[in-house]
């Protein structure tokens, strides 16, 4: 049986959802976000009959704080117990600001965000006031990961096998990368998965991927997937080097 090397490193994951504030289970004026679908380019025949429970929840901080600052807090409370799921830092991206915030993916009772909170509160981490807040947003999370390569330039997410990130030749901006997924979307049968924006760094430097969030786990699938997006990306880059267009 062929094995596999175990990657583990770090990186950051840049995708959108629609974000609203709490109003229950958090401390008094201070604000905290919920995404109730992190992955919206994956439907699922459930989704309408889909729980209010938020699957994703933002702490929003007062200030940025340095990384390592905010990793610490966060082992201490994974080694506490204080709450089984392991933080991430990142930002959130509104129209008018950028939201520092520590995200809790996947937790089981949201009566456990104020014990999170004044954790946090303890620790010299101040919390922004309560704002009303609802739409879309453009979210970074910063976070580890451990992979496996299945085929060149293609990894595995070991943490959740629904996830693969493909390797790409160099960096998208945002509006490209959109118009990219949705013309690739547009050209599939199975046009059923979520796609994101990533970073991964190796010892030779930091590697562009995109995130695929997917419940076909095939592989055959994934070089699917990973040719497409080659394929318009590589397109992409040479229309705009003919018509000189430059990257925002």
């Amino acid at each position: 049986m062929e094995q596999h090397e175990v990657i583990e490193t770090i990186g950051s994951i840049t995708k959108m959802e629609h974000l609203r504030s709490l109003e229950d289970n958090v401390l008094e004026n201070s604000l905290v976000l919920a995404s109730v679908d992190p992955f919206p380019g994956y439907r699922t025949d459930q989704d309408s009959a889909r729980s209010d429970k938020p699957q994703s929840t933002y702490i929003i901080l007062r200030y940025r704080y340095a990384p390592e600052k905010i990793n610490r807090i966060n082992k201490d409370l994974a080694i506490k117990r204080i709450t089984r799921c392991y933080p991430s830092f990142g930002e959130i991206l509104t129209r008018d600001s950028i939201l520092p915030c520590i995200r809790l993916k996947g937790i089981d009772d949201l009566r456990q965000i104020p014990m999170i909170q004044d954790y946090f509160k303890q620790n010299d981490l101040k919390l922004m006031a309560y704002r009303d807040i609802e739409g879309s947003a453009r979210i970074k999370i910063f976070k580890t990961f451990k992979l496996i390569e299945i085929a060149e330039g293609l990894y595995r997410d070991l943490n959740d096998s629904k996830k693969i990130y493909i390797k790409i030749p160099h960096a998208v901006n945002w509006k490209r990368f959109d118009y990219i997924s949705k013309k690739i979307k547009f050209n599939l049968k199975n046009r059923n998965f979520d796609a994101a924006l990533g970073i991964i760094y190796r010892f030779c430097g930091p590697e562009d991927v995109i995130r695929i969030y997917d419940h076909d786990k095939t592989l055959e699938r994934a070089l699917l997937l990973k040719k497409h997006f080659i394929k318009q990306i590589k397109s992409d880059m040479l229309i705009s080097a003919n018509l000189n267009l430059p990257e925002f």
